[in-house]
């Protein structure tokens, strides 16, 4: 059961990241396509979709496996 709990818990945090990061990936790409911020932007919101991605990522691989957000290992 605490696996359940800790795999829930990793996916709950898989969630929040991506709204934390997409919310203002979204925004700042709306921008861009705007013409409202400059070009060199594109930079930033790529390394900021990359790195949200790779967030993601690991939360789900701990999810998967059951393990909390917090550890690195089982309990």
């Amino acid at each position: 059961m605490i696996r359940f709990w800790d795999g829930f818990l990793s996916a709950l945090g898989a969630i929040l990241t991506l709204t934390i990061i997409g919310v203002p990936l979204w925004g700042a790409v709306v921008a861009l396509r705007a013409e409202l911020l400059p070009v060199w932007a594109w930079g930033t919101v790529v390394a900021l979709g990359f790195v949200g991605l790779v967030m993601v990522g690991a939360f789900l691989r701990k999810a998967g496996r059951g393990i909390h957000p917090l550890r690195e290992r089982r309990r």
